[in-house]
């Protein structure tokens, strides 16, 4: 097979495209177009990358991006160089045992070893029938049939497991969430999209989306590194929901009800050259949630509240949900491959995050305005 370099270029100069064109059209940036077509790796910042951009290529100019990735493997596989045990020849296993000079003293260590070991079996079935001990049969591992939960009272309380579901009713109506997994945090289906719950976090759910929350599930135990194990839930609706919302509310804003949206960009605090985009406004921070939805091959990184950084490769349809208490840093491979959605404080904003093709990084956090001594959650560029 040709090299995958050159069958890109002869197709796109086929076709009478040019660099520029492409660019605009793919959201890559020509830089790593030309890359491709030189065949040069170390243009990337990783393999990822590379493969991203090759795949979105070759869909592009209509070349199988399957054999083009093919080809980009094998030729890593040729640069790279051979062990040198492969090189030396191989003897067969008879040359190996029979040419040896220590054999007979293995075939002499291996008979012992054979002795020992069928005396030693011998006791030990003499030994239980004289004890009368019965041979343990182990059964087959049980399978757990997932469970049904009716959460209809004030509170409820159940360790539960993936797999599981809660028919929860409420003033709002009647609404199924589902127990998406346990470890190392518990994740929920609901019908306003999933939701993440950490131990020992107390988190509202707005399940009929009418910026009122229904519900409040709170995490008392579970097992980060073992979700066999399940997570022991609370759950609480009705009357106690509307006096902790409104008890929140007071305390997030004494003299306004609702969390300010903004519609525009806002000039950044004098002194710093970047511009913020302001989300939410208040008088004090809030815990805000991060939905990110991708639309394309994406390699997504992000880290909340400077804790432990979480990277993967996802791809098309695949959804991400981030819960955090200040802020959340996020790098992307492709700005226009993922949507992300902050919701807090009952409101939702979309961010589009757009720069097509380049490799970003965003800060979403709360920041206080010196001048008013109000808290914004601002979209920061991070150079």
């Amino acid at each position: 097979m040709e090299a995958f370099g050159k069958k890109l270029k002869d197709t796109r100069e086929q076709k009478g495209l040019d660099f520029e064109q492409i660019a605009r059209e793919t959201n890559i940036a020509r830089r790593y177009l030309e890359a491709l077509e030189e065949e040069n790796f170390d243009a990337f910042p990783g393999e990822p990358y590379l493969l991203g951009f090759l795949r979105n290529y070759c869909e592009y100019l209509g070349v199988n991006s399957s054999e083009m990735i093919s080809a980009y493997r094998n030729l890593k596989i040729q640069e790279a160089p051979i062990p040198l045990k492969e090189l030396m020849p191989k003897r067969p296993l008879s040359e190996k045992l029979l040419g040896n000079r220590f054999t007979p003293r293995l075939l002499i260590i291996t008979a012992t070893i054979a002795i020992v070991a069928g005396i030693v079996y011998t006791g030990i079935k003499v030994g239980g029938v004289l004890l009368e001990t019965k041979p343990v049969i182990a059964g087959e591992t049980e399978v757990r049939v997932p469970t049904v939960y009716k959460v209809s009272g004030d509170t409820f309380r159940q360790r539960v497991f993936a797999g599981d579901s809660l028919e929860i009713k409420t003033a709002s109506g009647d609404f199924t969430v589902t127990v998406a997994a346990t470890a190392p945090a518990l994740k929920l289906e609901t019908p306003v999209g999933p939701r993440l719950v950490e131990l020992g976090q107390d988190l509202m759910i707005d399940l009929s989306n009418d910026n009122q929350p229904d519900i409040i599930v709170f995490v008392a135990d579970l097992f980060k590194s073992d979700p066999t194990k399940g997570a022991d839930i609370h759950i609480s609706t009705g009357e106690s929901v509307v006096l902790t919302a409104t008890a929140e509310a007071a305390a997030v804003e004494p003299e306004a009800a609702d969390v300010i949206v903004a519609t525009a960009e806002s000039t950044a605090p004098a002194g710093t050259a970047n511009r913020q985009q302001v989300l939410f406004e208040g008088g004090s921070a809030y815990p805000v949630t991060m939905n990110a939805t991708f639309r394309g091959f994406c390699l997504f990184r992000y880290e909340a509240d400077r804790g432990r950084r979480e990277e993967r490769y996802y791809q098309k349809s695949e959804l991400l949900t981030v819960q955090a208490q200040n802020g959340i840093r996020v790098w992307a491979s492709n700005g226009n491959a993922v949507k992300l959605q902050m919701v807090a404080g009952g409101k939702t904003v979309d961010i589009e995050l757009s720069r097509p093709g380049e490799v970003i990084v965003r800060d979403l956090k709360w920041v206080r305005d010196e001048d008013t001594g109000r808290f914004k959650f601002v979209v920061l560029d991070v150079d």
